[in-house]
């Protein structure tokens, strides 16, 4: 049933133009006490109780990141490397002429350990890895390797490695930050990098069309 209206005028007048005092529609009273509840909602489920996850908590959420607490170290927790060494006292300036009793030498620091990856030939495996490279490589490199922003992954020649498989994997677990590539590892598990460096290991010479122009030394053919 529509609602009926009476004209109320008020008693003020400006320049023959008056203004009428109704009630405002039921609708818009309505809509706009809903707006006002759902506000409330919002305000306790995302930034009292904490219900709710951010953007970013979202984000990490679909990309399967997580933050080891344990090893994050905040800016207040932050201490100098020198700490243990040296102790709390500065460094006292030794008087002209002498020399320190004890000189320490830093030892070199150790070679990581080569680690030889076993390429992945499994076709179900090869197909997740294409699927992982859909995901969140294709955006720089292209859909079919062919490059973007990120270099060419289809030709003979690499920027970062020497293009065997054991280097495309390090440059994906440990990234490009000079360049803008991210390290994957904190965000993929080890059997995905595996399957997408052997998905990308066997584009090398599928000629996709516009291809980006070589970057970088050539090896092998």
């Amino acid at each position: 049933m529509k609602m009926q209206y009476e004209d109320k005028l008020l008693d003020h007048n400006y320049d023959g133009i008056q203004e009428l005092d109704n009630k405002l529609p039921p609708w818009w009273l309505n809509l706009f006490y809903i707006t006002i509840i759902w506000g409330v909602a919002y305000f306790f489920y995302y930034h009292v109780f904490d219900i709710g996850h951010s953007q970013i908590e979202s984000y990490n959420d679909e990309m399967g990141y997580t933050v080891n607490k344990d090893n994050a170290l905040g800016l207040n927790e932050y201490r100098s490397p020198f700490a243990d060494k040296a102790g709390s006292q500065p460094a006292q300036q030794q008087p002209q002429g002498e020399q320190p009793a004890e000189t320490a030498v830093a030892a070199p620091a150790e070679p990581e350990p080569e680690v030889n990856y076993e390429l992945v030939t499994d076709p179900g495996r090869l197909e997740h890895g294409k699927q992982v490279f859909t995901t969140n490589c294709f955006s720089c490199h292209g859909m079919n390797g062919e490059g973007g922003i990120g270099p060419n992954l289809t030709d003979s020649y690499w920027i970062n490695g020497d293009g065997s498989f054991n280097a495309i994997v390090k440059v994906i677990k440990n990234g490009v930050p000079v360049k803008g590539m991210i390290s994957w590892a904190p965000i993929l598990p080890e059997k995905d990098i595996l399957d997408v460096a052997s998905h990308v290991y066997g584009l090398r010479g599928t000629n996709p069309a516009n291809a980006k122009a070589p970057q970088g030394e050539k090896y092998g053919e």
